[in-house]
């Protein structure tokens, strides 16, 4: 009788403990109200989430009930993906028993730098939940919170050469609040010798969804400004988001990445009008692209065509190749050693190539008449066969090129090619 009831016991141990006893025990539900996207390094790129339970969790509990996570995120390309992360990756939260660390540092350089959960960018897209699956194949819709500061996208130094105020244009990841009391918002590190000072500033002009400023800069400071060799970022605790996230110590520089009249500019939006096109054939009466020139200044706002835009020759122009190449002021500027180049591939947002050109234009080329002009390549929404595309969203791969004497003197993007997403409503 003792024997029977030692093996009893024994089988009762075995089956409340150890791994059978993990299998047996209820699920923990995921919070609905207290799931967190985050940037932890300051970079604008997401690289952590941190799912919160409604209960304590155990290393035994993640790795025997949890499989994987599951959710969509913007890539470096501007599509989106449908990403994976294997409960190997799940961290228990020292500072929450009832939180796990989501690790995605792995990932980050592969994502786009985004730091608002809806963004205009990507047609109103909503990159705000996942999935979290358990072993048993059950499954649970994590709603998640932003919990990342904004970050710099872009920044362009117009140089005016003591004319007049040299002033900074800075793009932001998504629209941002200022802090009250904060003496400035951004601060440089000097490529010269490598100290952070704050940048000064006369005046700054926000645009309607302030997500863009124009930095008019203090003519007044001393003869250490801001150059476009510099770096740049945001104040620590001065600039925050709509959700009140505050920009943090551990946000990084960016790069200057060029003068402003070399920025080139691709609209977000284009509106495809059947009156565009004629009665009758698909593309009647336009090509498939089309290279325009328009005098400077460009009062009327672009058409609804989707293009390339960029202003070239003037004088800041010319100011600025003479800051790049180090050019002595009493050298002239030689237009028919200038050559603007455009080069664009248009997919769908699923890698379909839809079509593509290429166009070269000498800075002699009688058509821009050596003054000051708004150059564009616009695309009148056909592809490679002449036939008009659908409603949706498309990717372009754009290369803006602009050489002096063989030598490149801008480039858009960190690279060859810089990509850019756009819809294109047809009526």
């Amino acid at each position: 009788m003792r024997k029977l009831l030692t093996k009893v016991m024994l089988g009762m141990s075995l089956l409340f403990g150890g791994a059978f006893a993990a299998f047996i025990q209820s699920p923990i539900p995921p919070s609905t109200q207290q799931n967190f996207v985050r940037d932890t390094d300051g970079d604008g790129r997401m690289d952590q989430m941190e799912i919160r339970f409604l209960g304590n969790l155990t290393k035994e509990y993640v790795s025997s009930m949890l499989d994987s996570l599951t959710f969509e995120w913007i890539d470096s390309s501007g599509a989106a993906k449908h990403y994976t992360v294997a409960a190997s990756k799940f961290l228990l939260n020292p500072a929450n028993k009832r939180s796990l660390i989501v690790d995605l540092k792995s990932m980050q350089n592969g994502f786009r730098l985004l730091t608002a959960l809806s963004t205009m960018e990507f047609s109103a897209a909503i990159y705000g939940s996942a999935l979290l699956y358990l072993r048993d194949g059950s499954m649970y819709p994590v709603a998640l919170k932003d919990a990342m500061a904004p970050a710099i996208m872009s920044a362009y130094l117009r140089n005016m050469r003591g004319k007049s105020n040299d002033s900074l244009t800075v793009l932001f990841s998504e629209t941002v609040r200022t802090v009250p009391g904060c003496p400035a918002l951004l601060e440089y590190k000097s490529a010269k010798d490598g100290k952070v000072r704050k940048l000064k500033t006369d005046e700054i002009r926000w645009n309607f969804w302030m997500n863009s400023a124009v930095f008019v800069l203090d003519k007044k400071a001393s003869a250490d400004v801001v150059s476009f060799r510099d770096s740049l970022r945001l104040v620590n605790g001065c600039v925050e988001d709509t959700s009140g996230n505050a920009v943090s110590k551990v946000s990084q520089f960016s790069s200057l990445t060029g003068y402003s009249p070399f920025e080139v500019v691709v609209p977000s939006m284009a509106v495809d009008s059947a009156s565009r096109h004629g009665a009758g054939a698909e593309g009647a009466g336009l090509p498939i692209f089309q290279l325009n020139f328009q005098p400077l200044p460009v009062e009327s706002a672009r058409d609804t065509a989707w293009g390339v835009y960029m202003d070239v020759l003037g004088e800041e122009f010319e100011n600025a190749l003479r800051e790049i190449l180090k050019m002595d002021e009493k050298t002239p500027v030689s237009l028919s050693k200038l050559k603007v180049r455009f080069d664009i591939r248009i997919y769908t947002n699923l890698g379909a190539y839809v079509v593509g050109t290429r166009a070269d234009i000498a800075g002699n080329d009688e058509r821009l008449g050596g003054k000051p002009t708004q150059l564009s390549l616009r695309w009148n929404f056909m592809d490679s066969h002449g036939r008009r595309v659908s409603t949706g969203v498309y990717i372009a791969n754009v290369t803006a090129l602009v050489e002096y004497d063989g030598k490149a003197v801008f480039r858009n993007g960190s690279d060859a090619t810089a990509s850019y997403v756009f819809g294109v409503v047809r009526r």
